[in-house]
């Protein structure tokens, strides 16, 4: 039968000067990473996408393409959909409450101010898919519009094929 009792921890200032910079460090660890966690969201999200989406409280649905571009501290979203062209700025957020995670969040005008906020994720292929939800601010909606973003990165690599 195997004996599962403790030995005693050996005493002294080495063990608890370890623990000591051990708790500083991983209370430091999530303030430094949140910069770089960003810039490395930011990076994975950049690419072209196919969409498909809903607009606001059972609008009509639509297809078209997007473009992300990284452009310093923020990402540019290019939109196409039925011809029409929408230009949005995007940043990763914290959304309220705190505490959930980090969303992107892109804004522009399109004679109204547009919010539409993401949740970023890996599809099979690790690429970036983005679902969102957006509609006018200010704006009170019974739903949401919806969004979905597809990679087509691997498209032009001939990755991602159903075969």
């Amino acid at each position: 039968m195997a004996d599962f009792s403790w030995a005693p921890a050996r005493r002294g200032r080495p063990l608890a000067g370890a623990v000591a910079v051990a708790i500083a460090a991983l209370a430091a660890g999530p303030a430094m990473a949140d910069e770089s966690d960003a810039s490395v969201l930011m990076s994975f999200v950049a690419g072209d996408y196919a969409l498909v989406g809903r607009g606001p409280d059972g609008g009509a649905s639509y297809a078209g393409t997007a473009k992300i571009v990284e452009e310093g501290d923020h990402l540019s979203l290019e939109r196409q959909v039925s011809g029409h062209s929408v230009r949005a700025t995007g940043r990763i957020e914290v959304p309220s409450p705190p505490g959930e995670g980090q969303v992107l969040r892109f804004r522009w005008d399109d004679g109204q101010a547009i919010t539409m906020t993401c949740l970023v994720a890996g599809d099979l292929d690790n690429y970036a898919r983005l679902t969102c939800l957006w509609g006018a601010d200010g704006q009170e909606l019974k739903e949401p519009g919806l969004e979905a973003m597809f990679s087509t990165t691997a498209w032009a690599e001939g990755a991602g094929s159903p075969d």
